[in-house]
């Protein structure tokens, strides 16, 4: 009996450190989603209401890194250049700092042209971070689940 709970525990255990290990890949595509959502509420408030940027990021509210990344942005008042996100490689950061730069200032009739060309490429990488999550959790769910298995023949 001590046996056969030993050897639930080692597989438990192998599965929840396989899905810690998959926590960038979630972290990367729920900024992601975040950033694209983002993006789309902006474009319409730009194009209808027209409301400033802080009354706007008032209005809305996003969750995760995103949200933290924007009161970084909101507190530096949007001049601060430099953020920490950890899971997003340097081309990624330099395309959102760049994104951040552009934003809030100039007219609402460049901002809506600007945010709508990069509707485009906001969704690719939201496309891509979500392919890449299902293709690495699963890979790692296997894994870790093969691991546990191991070392269950390994202790029986």
């Amino acid at each position: 009996m001590i046996k056969f709970l030993l050897c639930i525990g080692c597989v438990g255990l192998c599965v929840a450190f396989s899905w810690l290990l998959t926590r960038k890949y979630r972290q990367r595509m729920q900024f992601y989603y975040n950033f694209d959502l983002f993006n789309e509420r902006l474009v319409n408030e730009v194009s209808y209401t027209k409301i400033p940027l802080p009354a706007f990021l008032e209005k809305y509210t996003f969750s995760g890194e995103f949200r933290q990344l924007l009161e970084e942005k909101r507190r530096s008042e949007f001049r601060e250049q430099e953020f920490s996100v950890e899971f997003l490689n340097e081309d990624e950061r330099k395309f959102v700092s760049d994104y951040f730069r552009m934003i809030g200032k100039s007219d609402a009739s460049s901002q809506k042209t600007y945010l709508t060309a990069m509707r485009g490429e906001i969704n690719e990488k939201k496309r891509e971070s979500a392919e890449e999550y299902k293709k690495y959790f699963s890979l790692y769910m296997k894994l870790g689940f093969l691991a546990g298995l191991i070392l269950v023949v390994l202790i029986v």
